[in-house]
């Protein structure tokens, strides 16, 4: 029997390519460009479908549209949920016991303030959307953080209005990604930044190296990725002297570019192996 898996995207980057490519060996794979094509609704055809759109909205609609007609996702359009919404995420960890650093939610100015007075300075604020080091910033002073609660206050979405405000942390401006494929792991990066910056991503600048992987780490990433239900997750851990690790954001439509180079591990190799098995159960 021939199994029929969509890829589904709005850019075809090096990553899409690859779980592609790895897919084609056993599957017709069928590439669903969102830019170009529209979805039915309860009348998709396909066994699987494997949801990359860029767009955390893009990828929310295009995996229930697919769960519409019953068909298998990864990731599921309440992964993509849980995991996109840095709120959600974290307030799902934090239900399934996953450490986090101390976070607090405030949708005005003067709550805001409150939350700093109890968090102290420098602090991190958050957007609940958002990727790539994207609306991440440090307020080092209640002024600052008056100045940008003022700022966001302002714009229109409720998502860029919200604040999440967390503890800064000393972590040598260096967070742990870690790859996990269906409940197991398959390795961790360290993510260091470029000078001059605080934030970790590799899209601004992060250099990325092997991270050796103890038990406690393994557990905490395959019970991350499961809290949010995640098939196919990359999980962000921050290492702390005084906390242990805590676990900062789960990514539902994970990119590892960065992690290959530094691994030589192929998670788009290890996807397509278990879907292989899943969809053959």
């Amino acid at each position: 029997m021939v199994v029929h898996v969509d890829l589904v995207a709005d850019v075809l980057r090096l990553e899409e390519q690859m779980i592609m490519k790895a897919v084609m060996e056993w599957a017709r794979v069928r590439l669903v460009n969102l830019e170009e094509e529209a979805l039915p609704l309860g009348r998709i055809n396909a066994d699987a479908a494997i949801i990359r759109p860029i767009s955390m909205h893009r990828a929310l609609y295009a995996a229930s549209s697919y769960e519409a007609s019953m068909v298998f996702t990864v990731n599921t359009s309440s992964t993509i949920l849980y995991a996109g919404d840095k709120m959600l995420s974290y307030t799902r960890l934090i239900a399934h016991q996953i450490p986090v650093p101390k976070t607090y939610y405030a949708s005005t100015p003067t709550a805001a303030a409150k939350a700093g007075a109890e968090l102290g300075y420098p602090l991190v604020i958050k957007s609940p959307i958002g990727s790539w080091g994207r609306l991440v910033v440090r307020a080092k002073t209640p002024e600052k953080l008056a100045e940008f609660s003022e700022l966001r206050r302002m714009l229109p979405c409720i998502q860029q209005r919200t604040l999440i405000l967390q503890e800064y942390l000393e972590i040598n401006n260096t967070d742990i990604r870690c790859v996990v494929v269906d409940g197991e792991l398959v390795g961790c990066v360290a993510r260091k930044a470029r000078r001059g910056e605080w934030r970790s991503n590799v899209a601004l600048g992060a250099a990325t190296k092997p991270y050796p992987v103890d038990t406690e780490l393994e557990d905490l990433a395959i019970k991350a990725a499961s809290a949010l239900k995640g098939f196919f997750v990359s999980v962000d851990i921050f290492e702390t002297k005084s906390h242990g690790y805590l676990v900062n954001e789960v990514n539902g439509v994970p990119e590892f570019k960065g992690f290959m180079k530094a691994t030589g591990k192929n998670p788009a190799a290890e996807l397509s192996v278990k879907l292989y098995h899943k969809l053959h159960q």
